[in-house]
């Protein structure tokens, strides 16, 4: 269906593609040396420099729209509170065991600290060397026919990748296995080619890059052998893949080594992770999460998709199933596929080794690692799990539809007349590609980033401003900054606010303020620093000319409004009287504190339950009393206090 491209072909022609119609990359110049015959020699290359440009101008702008989220968050922290050692390198976190994008992530946090546009930048740069790269291997394989723009547009607008370009810690995984994966299947191609010991030890580089990054880059030599054992070796499947092994067996036994080392040094750090390989649930849980993942994720957004996302207003988005479009998704791969197969000789091979990548790459490390953390459905439905398909999806689609340079028998069926496989080509590419903006616009359109670029935007305001020696009471942030069920202690203000604190400040987070502070400030839900509300019961108020509780020598019990349970309270007095030191007692809980000279808030932690405060002086000294007291948990005031 799509080979239209590249020439029609009769289930008779069984020679090689004729080598002159589509030079190969060495070739040199039959043609005048003027401008016009440079553009019809290398228009293939300029059209997907062209695409690829287009591109790159498309993601720029989805990425202005997005930001740092959730896990990003607790990378940072991470990078920030460590030292550059091999330790933290190679540390298994949420982002897995990937040296590289720490050693990237360290090295930026210290740069400049969550600054988008240099995050973007360098995705674009990896998406543009990526992109680059795929056209060069396109080329490497079927040769400068025009039909490699259609695998090359695939690669470059697949929505598969949209939801992890919102999500900056999924990005260091997948885009430099992306890369690396497609560099090292070209330095294998050229080491099949001219026999090079050379290319076959630059494929294994970039192979050993792509696992510093991303653990599934320990699936690329699986992948490699597979494309190279089924497309550029003759005979069945089987025994090609036995003369592979055979005549290749110094670059196998290379990418082995690399990934046998790669998985020795997995093993030995995995029981450091917090996250440890499980069980599923059950088996309905894996056939939920393969049947989502396939039908609501992949196939649609092969083909353009999902057209619409599941967000309720969020940062991130997932797939959603769209009424009429997405069953339509399934009939057209079903009839691609089956057009594939009906001209094609190999075409099977091709399906088969997309299929098989996204049973490994894709659906069994979702298994074993988070499934029984998410539903199964929701996890299915998270087009960032299958964005390292990418590549593989534009690969098999070509391998699927055009021989490589040199296969005989290519063909077992003539294509049909060539205007209607021009114009149905053409139609379904169209489709494609508009379909790809329609998911990215809505991408956009159902999901959000402004909470989080504000409240980063208004803290980072408030710090600045904040006076020498603030004292900042430490709180969670908004969970769709930090999810804190499940980012736990990361969550806190202090470790995701405290570091935009200029040093020369002096400001302090503190998760319970004791002694006597006189401004205690915390971060509200905007990124705003509010004055810290004890909000609790209160003291009764007392009676005589005085209107204070007396603090003597002697236990003096002050009631509350009403009794507590057993927790840990803040209680703030409001004190009046010369330096000393006290002891509270709440229930069970008793803390001394010392209190300075002066009319002062003086805030104690206890843990403690009653309905009465008993306090005591423990040192003599003139006299001295509360005026009132609250025991409570301290929340943002609504209104700033008054500029000095």
């Amino acid at each position: 269906m799509l080979a239209v491209f590249g020439g029609t072909r009769s289930a008779r022609d069984s020679r090689p593609e004729p080598q002159t119609a589509y030079p190969p990359e060495s070739a040199t110049v039959h043609e005048v040396g003027t401008a016009a015959g440079r553009v019809r020699r290398n228009a293939v290359i300029l059209a997907g420099v062209a695409l690829i440009t287009v591109q790159l101008g498309w993601k720029a702008y989805l990425l202005s729209h997005f930001y740092f989220r959730q896990d990003d968050f607790q990378l940072m922290d991470h990078a920030l509170s460590s030292p550059f050692s091999l330790r933290y390198l190679f540390t298994i976190g949420p982002e897995q065991l990937a040296p590289a994008g720490r050693a990237v992530t360290w090295v930026m946090v210290r740069v400049s600290l969550y600054n988008w546009p240099l995050a973007s930048t360098g995705t674009i740069v990896l998406l543009a060397a990526a992109s680059a790269a795929m056209l060069r291997l396109l080329v490497l394989l079927f040769g400068r026919r025009p039909a490699i723009l259609i695998p090359l547009t695939i690669f470059l607008f697949t929505p598969l990748t949209l939801s992890g370009l919102s999500f900056w810690t999924t990005t260091l995984l997948w885009l430099p296995l992306q890369l690396t994966m497609i560099m090292a299947i070209s330095s294998h191609l050229r080491y099949v080619r001219t026999g090079s010991v050379a290319h076959a030890v630059g494929a294994a580089a970039w192979l050993a890059t792509g696992m510093l990054f991303d653990e599934l880059g320990v699936l690329v030599p699986v992948l490699v052998f597979a494309l190279t054992s089924a497309y550029l070796a003759p005979g069945r499947w089987w025994q090609a893949a036995r003369q592979v092994l055979r005549r290749q067996w110094r670059a196998w036994a290379m990418y082995g080594t690399v990934a046998v080392a790669y998985l020795v040094l997995f093993v030995f750090r995995l029981p450091t992770s917090v996250q440890q390989p499980t069980s599923p649930p059950s088996v309905a849980s894996v056939l939920t999460l393969a049947s989502t993942m396939l039908r609501v994720g992949f196939v649609p957004a092969a083909l353009g998709g999902p057209w619409h996302w599941s967000a309720a207003g969020g940062s991130y988005g997932y797939a959603a199933q769209t009424p009429v479009l997405t069953p339509a998704s399934w009939v057209l791969a079903a009839l691609v596929v089956a057009a594939s197969l009906w001209y094609r000789r190999r075409a099977l091979r091709a399906w088969a080794i997309l299929a098989g990548w996204l049973l490994l790459a894709d659906l069994l490390p979702v298994v074993i690692s988070r499934l029984t953390e998410l539903p199964a459905a929701q996890l299915g439905a998270d087009l960032h799990y299958v964005a390292n398909s990418a590549p593989v999806l534009a690969i098999c689609v070509g391998l699927a539809f055009w021989p490589v340079s040199g296969e005989e028998h290519p063909y077992r069926a003539a294509t049909p007349a060539p205007v209607p496989l021009a114009v149905t080509t053409v139609a379904l590419v169209g489709a494609f590609v508009l379909g790809s903006f329609w998911s990215g616009a809505a991408y956009i359109d159902q999901t959000s980033s402004t909470v989080t670029r504000s409240y980063l935007a208004h803290a980072r305001l408030a710090l600045a401003r904040a006076p020498t020696g603030t004292v900042i009471v430490t709180g969670t942030t908004p969970a769709q900054v930090m999810f804190a069920r499940y980012l736990g202690d990361a969550a806190q203000t202090s470790r995701v606010l405290g570091p935009l604190a200029p040093k020369s400040a002096r400001i302090r987070f503190t998760s319970a303020p004791a002694g006597a502070i006189s401004s205690l400030m915390i971060f509200d839900a905007a990124g705003s620093l509010r004055p810290a509300r004890d909000v609790g019961v209160t003291s009764v108020r007392t009676a005589g000319a005085t209107g204070c509780w007396p603090l003597l020598s002697r236990p003096t019990a002050i009631p509350l409004t009403a009794s507590l349970f057993s927790y840990g309270w803040i209680v703030q007095l409001r004190y009046a009287g010369p330096a000393t030191t006290l002891q509270l007692r709440l229930g069970t809980g008793v803390r001394d504190a010392r209190a300075p000279a002066g009319r002062l808030d003086l805030y104690v932690p206890v843990v403690g339950q009653g309905g009465t405060v008993v306090v005591r002086r423990l040192s003599p000294g003139p006299p001295a009393c509360i005026s009132s007291l609250t025991v409570g948990l301290l929340y943002a005031a609504r209104q700033s206090p008054a500029p000095r």
